[in-house]
């Protein structure tokens, strides 16, 4: 045992070095184990998650906690450190903000090893991307605003290449080199978390949703929905309901 391992030792268990993120409201904290169960993570990792404290995180798994989309590739991310035993850093992601909305954040994993050399599970951070980022000299900032504000209008990625100044091959390499997503997804997935948030606090026709939303059709929207969510909008309303 080196002198760091056996100071470690020594510490009170409950008192972790990590209670330093709770005074770092921008960056989120997690552990989890080889099954992908939650360990522990920060409140500000708690609340992103819909929980009260980090000890309603304990055993929970990312498809109990975020979109199936987004559960599916942290999960993948996941799979690739524990099998590789290598760190994944600077991983940009979309991940939900506390009003529901899909927001580019930078991610940092680590595993984690027992004493014997064996991967015992990982630990990351999660930090706003967009925070991180000099906004005034990113123009992709500018057009992700831009599809914010008009997410419910007619859009299309020409178009909207052509209000900022790109051709459409431009908007499309430098939004999937910076995001690794291209516009239109991002705008799909924008529109459903949009949707999916309605659903949940609202009585509204879900096809008035759909259409509020920017899909041309109810029949587009379910497809959309499904394919982003893992169920239709009825069954996600009806599931919200009887669990909340």
């Amino acid at each position: 045992m080196n002198p760091f391992d056996d100071w470690l030792t020594q510490l009170d268990p409950r008192h972790s070095p990590a209670e330093l993120f709770d005074y770092m409201p921008n960056v989120m904290y997690f552990v989890k184990d080889c099954e992908g169960r939650i360990m522990t993570g920060n409140q500000a990792f708690a609340e992103r998650c819909g929980c009260r404290s980090p000890d309603e995180l304990f055993g929970k798994r990312d498809e109990e906690l975020f979109p199936l989309y987004m559960a599916e590739k942290f999960r993948r991310d996941d799979e690739l450190l524990l099998k590789n035993g290598t760190s994944l850093l600077n991983l940009i992601e979309l991940f939900p903000t506390r009003e529901g909305l899909p927001e580019w954040f930078i991610t940092q994993k680590l595993p984690l090893f027992e004493r014997s050399g064996k991967i015992h599970g990982l630990c990351g951070i999660v930090q706003s991307y967009e925070r991180m980022l000099d906004h005034s000299q990113n123009p992709l900032f500018q057009v992700v605003q831009y599809i914010r504000s008009h997410y419910a209008e007619h859009l299309s990625v020409p178009d909207i290449a052509k209000q900022f100044g790109f051709s459409e091959r431009q908007l499309e390499r430098r939004f999937a080199d910076t995001f690794r997503i291209s516009p239109s997804q991002y705008l799909i997935r924008l529109r459903v978390l949009i949707a999916s948030d309605r659903l949940k606090y609202t009585i509204e026709p879900i096809a008035d949703i759909a259409i509020d939303c920017g899909f041309y059709d109810h029949s587009n929207f379910i497809h959309h929905f499904k394919r982003i969510l893992g169920m239709t909008p009825l069954v996600y309303r009806k599931r919200y309901r009887t669990t909340g």
